[in-house]
Parts: C-alpha cells; sequence; structure tokens
C-alpha cells in the first residue's frame, strides 16, 4: 500500500522518537443485509477518511515489550493501541515506548479507538522491519475489532462481509462538517437490538448512487438517544445530515451555511469543518524514504 513510501516521521513531543496519523472516517451509508451464525452482521458501506487525526508516538526502547507512556482513555493493557503492539511484537526482543494524542473522540463513530490500532501495526511493522504485508497486518487487524482493516487498507471505499472486503472507490465531497453531541453510543447494544433492521437488500454501489443510500442504525439511534435526533434535525440546516456508523458524530458532506454553524449548534454539539480524502492521511502524512 505504501510503497516506498514511510508512514513515520520524526515525532514532534516524543524525544527521540516517530509519530505517524491515526485519522477519522465517516460511514458515507451503513446498510446491514444479514447477520452470520457467529452474532456478526453482514454490512454494506462506504468508507471515507477524513484529514482529522490522532497521533501515534513510538520510541525504540531497549526494555523488549510494550509501554505506554500517554493513555488519554486510561484502558491500560485494554488499549487497542497496547493489544495490536503486543500481538505483533510478540516472540520477538523488540521494545516499543508508545505516546497516544488522543483528538478524535471516543465513540462518535469516527473509528478513533480502530485507527490508532491500524497505526500502530502499520508503523511498528515498518520501523522494526517485520515484513508484513497489506493483507497481513489487515488479519492481524481484524482480531481487534471489524474497523481496524480498512484503516491499514487506507483507500476509501466500498466494503462489504463483517466491514472487511473492500473494493476501492472514490466517493465525492470535498469537505465535511462534523458535530460531535458529546453522546457515547454502545454499538454492542445498538447492533443486539431486536429492533434494529438486518435484511436491507444487498447490492454493490457507485459513487453515484449515494441519494439512494441509508444508514440502517440511524433510526434507532434517534430513538434511544435524543440528543442525536435533535441534532440531525439543526443540520438540516447546513445539507443533507448523515450519521457516521452507530454515531454518534452527526456529519454533512459540501455544507452551506457554514458562516452560521456555530450559532445553530453550538449549544448541542462540537463542531468540526475538515476536509475529505480517498486516501488516509497514513499514508500520506510520512517522509519519503
Amino acid at each position: 500500500m505504501a510503497g516506498n513510501h514511510s508512514v513515520v516521521q520524526p515525532s514532534a513531543i516524543l524525544e527521540g522518537g516517530f509519530q505517524a496519523a491515526a485519522p477519522a472516517k465517516i460511514n458515507r451509508f451503513l446498510h446491514i443485509v444479514g447477520q452470520r451464525d457467529d452474532g456478526y452482521h453482514l454490512l454494506e458501506t462506504g468508507f471515507q477518511f477524513v484529514d482529522w487525526c490522532d497521533w501515534i508516538h513510538c520510541r525504540i526502547s531497549q526494555t523488549p515489550g510494550v509501554q505506554i507512556l500517554s493513555d488519554p482513555m486510561v484502558l491500560g493493557t485494554e488499549n487497542l493501541v497496547y493489544k495490536a503492539a503486543s500481538v505483533l511484537l510478540s516472540g520477538t526482543r523488540y521494545g516499543v515506548e508508545i505516546l497516544i494524542e488522543k483528538n478524535l473522540p471516543s465513540g462518535g463513530g469516527l473509528g478513533g479507538g480502530s485507527s490508532d490500532a491500524a497505526t500502530t501495526l502499520v508503523a511498528l511493522n515498518q520501523m522494526f522491519g517485520l515484513g508484513y504485508n497489506n493483507e497481513q497486518l489487515q488479519t492481524f487487524g481484524l482480531t481487534f475489532g471489524a474497523d481496524v482493516p480498512v484503516f491499514i487498507f487506507g483507500q476509501s471505499c466500498f466494503a462489504s462481509g463483517i466491514g472487511d472486503q473492500f473494493e476501492q472507490m472514490h466517493w465525492p465531497g470535498r469537505k465535511v462538517l462534523i458535530a460531535n453531541p458529546g453522546v457515547h453510543v454502545s454499538t454492542q447494544g445498538i447492533f443486539q437490538n431486536p429492533k434494529l433492521t438486518r435484511d436491507t437488500p444487498s447490492y454493490r454501489l457507485g459513487a453515484s448512487q449515494l441519494d439512494t443510500t441509508h444508514n440502517d442504525c440511524e433510526m434507532l439511534v434517534r430513538e434511544t438517544y435524543p440528543a442525536i435526533d435533535r441534532l440531525i434535525n439543526r443540520m438540516q440546516a447546513f445539507g443533507e445530515p448523515r450519521m457516521t456508523g452507530t454515531g454518534g458524530c452527526v456529519f454533512v458532506v459540501d455544507p452551506g451555511n457554514v458562516d452560521s454553524v456555530s450559532e445553530v449548534l453550538g449549544h448541542l454539539a462540537e463542531v468540526k469543518v475538515s476536509l475529505l480524502s480517498n486516501q488516509s492521511m497514513l499514508y500520506t502524512c510520512g517522509a519519503y524514504a
């Protein structure tokens, strides 16, 4: 995926270390087309990347194993970054210190934790010359969550299966307005809810067909979390609002009336206008080897 392009660059805050970007994603749509016997839901979704990211800072250590220097989520060994690094370096004598610079909201549907894990796998593979290819890293990543592989894939795409089968797709749009109501939506709770639609017809979508799509989780989330329902209603002032993933962040692509965003949404959500990209910042923010 990255070719001769390095995903790491000298760290701005960790002396002697390196940093790599862990960008956000949005789901342009999310259709649930079935459910496997093991409980995993079968999805069809459109992933697109946002130029807004966490940063993973890594420094090679003489002490074998993984040490997390800063964990804003205070998850300890349950942090996906720690788990990803530990699995990747298991069976080696390598050691690494990791500092997580968190900018993306947790539980907002932007994939922050999954992106952090993916960036950790790709960056450490490169730093230590482990030699895993993109597909092998995606297999590692899938053990930590269904969203991790797409961040390793690194291209906007049409995704199917459990969200781990990708067909590169350039989705339209230059900018995106993202609103975070500060509501942590339980993805597990939504997917376990018997009211969730699980039988949307399966069909391959092209970039020109976005107006025929929707998010199967949105209606249930709006019923369960009134703050998100209010936010979606108010964001109609800027275009067509959609929820990303299971929420709670809501977005509008190429929004209008952006000068009034703070006035209209300031009391309902934290807002950010970012650029959309069809390639992940993980692969565009490094230094050429």
